[in-house]
């Protein structure tokens, strides 16, 4: 998103009410403009209802878990160690290559075709398991004032006088974003087979022992290395309180007596404080559950720009209801927790506002 685009109505304020300042009456071209003195009373205060639109959220690096052991080299005569088993050197150290000192945990990793072959298992996972929530904030509140410079109108329109001046503002939001949705993560599982040369393994869970005797299995391994999938569910929440510092300026043109319409522009510095806290079970087939979570908070600036449109009825010389919409783009807030993320992004954010004025 390129800052400077949403910055160029604030360049185009200050540039036709600096000109303006300089026109004359009479004069032709840009010279039409002409400026009126500023109104009695420049100040006005605001404060109201403003509800934020159009947040996305999204949370990445879930289902994070890593096994507790490493591969081993393949060969005879090593101890190896899975997450569902174990195959290790015997009291015979492995006679004929093969032990009795090993161990499993499901039923499923024996498979019984040709002269039969027990499946032991290594997995990660990729921690790459996501999801997005879209949404709004709480209800918040803003405050702001504006001061009048002037008018700037049209010689042949001189009906139509359009004020110019300096906006500026605070605007306060809380958001709250919960998400619990199941998700998937890929995995990486290193496979290692291991022959029973025609033996029956026993009911699992089995284990054996260093000085057995028990059924023996083969311990040189046939390794493959490939993927697999597991689902991810859990909570994640991002709370985040927001406040909006905004200045700017602003064109404003009488519609009807009671009645104007304002364009307003400029630049903003929010400071975002916030904290991210998940929890999450990773479920892997033939594997026992795994757990993961992290918390984490954090104080940071997000720089930002606005454009606004609005409209301002008259009740009084002193008091006046306005309704307004702003485009307001900020950079990111970003918060890590234990190698999970949670993003809040402001690309399509939109602050939607009803409130008061006053004239002093």
């Amino acid at each position: 998103m390129n800052a400077r685009l949403f910055a160029l109505p604030l360049i185009v304020f200050t540039a036709v009410s600096a000109k303006a300042g300089d026109a004359q009456p009479g004069d032709s071209g840009i010279a039409d403009l002409v400026t009126y003195p500023a109104a009695a009373s420049p100040w006005r205060l605001g404060a109201g209802y403003a509800q934020l639109f159009g947040l996305k959220t999204s949370f990445t690096g879930l289902g994070r878990f890593n096994s507790q052991f490493a591969a081993q080299p393949l060969g005879g005569g090593v101890n190896y160690d899975y997450d569902n088993g174990f195959v290790h050197v015997d009291s015979s150290g492995n006679a004929v290559a093969r032990t009795w000192n090993w161990g499993y945990q499901n039923s499923r990793q024996y498979n019984p075709a040709g002269s039969g072959s027990m499946d032991f298992s290594l997995i990660n996972s990729n921690a790459n398991g996501n999801t997005d929530e879209h949404g709004g904030s709480d209800p918040g509140i803003e405050v702001f004032f504006y001061y009048d410079m002037g008018q700037i109108g049209f010689n042949p329109l001189q009906e139509r006088k359009v004020s110019w001046g300096f906006r500026g503002g605070f605007h306060y939001s809380h958001i709250n974003v919960n998400n619990s949705d199941l998700i998937a993560t890929d995995l990486n599982t290193t496979t290692d087979t291991f022959s029973l040369n025609r033996t029956i393994p026993p009911s699992a869970p089995y284990a054996g022992s260093f000085g057995g005797p028990g059924p023996l299995l083969g311990d040189h391994p046939v390794r493959i290395i490939g993927g697999g999938s597991g689902l991810v569910s859990g909570n994640r929440e991002l709370d985040v309180h927001l406040t909006i510092a905004n200045a700017g300026t602003f064109l404003e043109m009488p519609v009807t007596e009671k009645f104007d319409v304002m364009l307003e522009a400029g630049v903003s510095l929010a400071v975002g404080a916030g904290s991210y806290n998940y929890f999450g079970t990773t479920n892997v087939t033939g594997l026992r559950a795994q757990q993961s979570s992290g918390s984490e908070s954090l104080t940071r600036f997000l720089p930002g720009v606005y454009i606004g449109f609005s409209g301002i009825y008259e009740l009084t010389k002193e008091w006046s209801v306005q309704c307004s919409g702003r485009y307001q783009y900020m950079d990111n807030y970003n918060l890590d927790a234990n190698g999970s993320q949670a993003s809040l992004s402001f690309g399509s954010a939109f602050i939607f506002s009803i409130g008061g004025i006053y004239s002093f």
